[in-house]
């Protein structure tokens, strides 16, 4: 299958960069929250519905998709898998299981002073915020920590083929202060 007979869908896309007008992307998601918690963009803003999230994230469908983000370490693979396609349900989940997992005494060790006090400031915020905070405070620093606050879903982009492997290009933007209390302080 070619890389030009493939495409996203749309759900997953904003405006490609060399269309005049830009739109954004038509879901509203930070990553540290379940897919269920993700937003159509447009007014009124509901939620994506279960047959949304079930659509297939690319046309025709793939069984696996490699995403790649600037602000997300190369170490850290984000591969959603489903052989029987990957939907937009899958991508979520895996991007947020990424962003949730503990971040390892080695990577702490590899920040400088000054990441490690701001990731330090960001968990301690995430902590104090939380419902739970004794299990989130002893859960420790995760990875979502060190995205500061760059965790909205800005969209894929750039869906290639090399090896037999799909790659797509996440995007991520930085959150308002209203959203940044929600649901990702329960974890």
């Amino acid at each position: 299958m070619s890389s030009h007979s493939v495409r996203l869908n749309p759900l997953l896309t904003s405006t490609p960069a060399d269309h005049r007008y830009y739109a954004p992307v038509p879901v509203q998601w930070d990553v540290r929250d379940k897919a269920s918690i993700a937003l159509r963009s447009c007014a009124p803003k509901t939620p994506l519905s279960s047959s949304q999230l079930a659509q297939h994230a690319t046309i025709p469908a793939i069984p696996s998709l490699r995403i790649n983000c600037d602000v997300i370490s190369a170490s850290w693979p984000i591969v959603a898998y489903n052989p029987a396609g990957v939907t937009i349900r899958d991508i979520m989940e895996t991007i947020n299981a990424a962003v949730r997992t503990p971040l390892h005494m080695a990577e702490w060790q590899s920040l400088n002073p000054k990441q490690q006090r701001r990731i330090g400031d960001i968990f301690e915020e995430r902590w104090r915020t939380s419902q739970d905070q004794w299990r989130v405070r002893t859960g420790g620093v995760r990875r979502m920590d060190c995205l500061i606050s760059t965790t909205m879903f800005g969209g894929l982009s750039f869906l290639t083929c090399a090896n037999n492997q799909w790659t797509a290009v996440l995007t991520l933007s930085r959150q308002t202060r209203r959203h940044r209390l929600t649901s990702y302080s329960q974890s």
